[in-house]
């Protein structure tokens, strides 16, 4: 190998070991959203590498959306809260080469969706309840408003629910998984000519949720998230990928219209 390959692969090490380390350092809870990482200077001292492999490392750990940092900023980088957007990147990029299809995508949204109505109804406060009710009369209140509006709306209530269900992995693949469907489907939908029947089963699917989740009826309300996504989207799916779609719906105890 050259001295220049050496120096690259030596670089290539350093920037990674504080890459990993700060990976490791947030995932165990030593690292927590509002901490701050040492500055630059101080960064080179511990690592003992070079300062264009300290910043090569912050540009990768804010590519991951893991700190933010400021020019100038003595303070050191900031950590961020850990959300779904790597994994909204790997969804996106997986569903734009064709990776991942959409009737993969409903079909896992069909078991995380269910899953989490099913944990948010054991364990959502009544502030969730709060939070829910008032969701659904904005939603009502966008009934005649554009249909990206009322769709923020609607994300709401799913991202409302997932906080009740307080399973960090589960809200944030579902997220995820959520947006990723949308952003398939989102053309289709805004060049129908029925938005508002779409608006109005959306509100009808939230108000069973509703009366299900504040029953504690987990069974129920897993159930009608499948049952939902079936209506929403077998149409748009082949034959075999909606009669796998309709098994998960029965193994709830749901049905599908014929």
């Amino acid at each position: 190998m050259t001295d220049t390959g050496r120096t690259a692969t030596a670089e290539h090490r350093a920037y990674r070991r504080v890459v990993d380390d700060v990976e490791a350092r947030i995932a165990s809870g030593e690292l927590r959203p509002g901490d701050r990482l040492p500055s630059e200077r101080e960064l080179v001292d511990r690592y003992g590498i070079a300062r264009s492999s300290v910043r090569e490392a912050l540009r990768v750990l804010e590519s991951l959306e893991l700190v933010r940092s400021a020019p100038r900023d003595p303070r050191g980088p900031l950590v961020l809260p850990i959300t779904s957007a790597p994994i909204r990147r790997s969804l996106g990029l997986l569903t734009s080469s064709r990776t991942i299809s959409l009737p993969q995508l409903v079909q896992l949204r069909m078991v995380i969706d269910a899953s989490t109505n099913l944990m948010a109804a054991l364990r959502r406060t009544p502030e969730h309840l709060v939070a829910l009710e008032r969701n659904m009369a904005r939603m009502r209140g966008l009934l005649h408003h554009s249909y990206a509006e009322f769709g923020r709306a609607d994300l709401e209530f799913h991202e409302i629910l997932a906080d009740a269900a307080g399973h960090e992995l589960v809200r944030l693949y579902g997220e995820a998984v959520r947006e990723a469907v949308l952003e398939l489907i989102q053309q289709t939908i805004l060049d129908a000519d029925d938005q508002e029947a779409h608006k109005l089963r959306s509100i009808r699917h939230h108000t069973a949720v509703f009366d299900a989740i504040s029953a504690g009826d987990g069974r129920a309300a897993s159930r009608l998230a499948r049952e939902s996504l079936y209506q929403y989207y077998a149409d748009h799916v082949g034959d075999e990928d909606r009669e796998i779609m309709a098994a998960l719906v029965s193994e709830c105890g749901g049905r599908v219209d014929p």
